[in-house]
């Protein structure tokens, strides 16, 4: 007969005692039947800011005159923005370029000339007034603003709008588990876990009546904010006799 040595024995017993540990505490956590379901919600608030990005494009011959041309022009811009009550955390440089322009021969015998320069300048604003939003787009056009683009609408404090989505996705969830349960001839009790999934910024929601601030002001649609959540949710399953 092998003989084993006191070593080897101690070892064998030590793997023996942590294998019985490991098997007992998968038992005793061990979770119990229950059901998973997913649930979405939805919750829907009307916009009460816009974001805006305008500036000014200039051309001249040479980068000195066109940047002068720019300057000139978004300081009056500048001036209308600060006049209409922009706070300054809400006006912010979002792009500026000096790049030549180029003149090509028809004949491609000769390269490209520089034929001059072009400056463009934009800023990006918040408008936290809605109903001005017309006249205000009105008049940086007419200040001199030959580029507008970029315009979105988003609300400023969305915290319970999502609160409330993720209480529809809760209900939504409850009542997908009781379906499936009653199927099966079985009763779900209390939720056991609940994930929260990634995503649910709104986007924008657009409405065919459009509103104006004025007559004479450019009409905008602000339309209404889509926030979502989907929720993950398992409920445990009791005894229904």
């Amino acid at each position: 007969m092998k003989k084993f040595s006191a070593f080897t024995v101690l070892v064998l017993a030590i793997f023996t005692s942590v294998a019985a540990i490991a098997q007992t505490s998968d038992l005793a956590g061990a979770r119990p039947p229950s059901i998973t379901v997913a649930g979405t919600g939805e919750s829907h608030g009307k916009p009460d800011f816009a974001q805006i990005q305008v500036g000014v494009v200039t051309e001249a011959l040479t980068a000195a005159e066109a940047l002068r041309k720019n300057n000139e022009a978004m300081g009056h811009l500048i001036v209308m923005i600060r006049k209409r009550g922009i706070d300054e955390k809400d006006l912010q440089t979002a792009q500026f370029n000096v790049s030549p322009r180029y003149k090509y021969d028809k004949a491609q015998q000769e390269p490209p000339k520089i034929a001059g320069y072009q400056v463009v300048n934009e800023v990006r604003i918040k408008v936290r007034n809605l109903t001005t939003l017309g006249a205000f787009l009105d008049e940086t056009v007419s200040l001199g603003a030959n580029q507008v683009r970029g315009i979105s609408f988003g609300v400023a404090e969305p915290a319970h709008l999502m609160d409330e989505a993720r209480k529809k996705a809760i209900a939504d969830a409850e009542r997908r588990a009781r379906v499936y349960a009653e199927a099966a001839g079985l009763k779900i009790g209390k939720p056991i876990r609940i994930d929260e999934q990634a995503g649910g910024r709104p986007g924008p929601y657009p409405v065919a009546r459009m509103e104006a601030a004025a007559a004479s002001a450019v009409p905008v649609a602000p339309g209404e904010q889509t926030f979502s959540a989907t929720v993950t949710v398992s409920y445990a399953i009791v005894d229904g006799k």
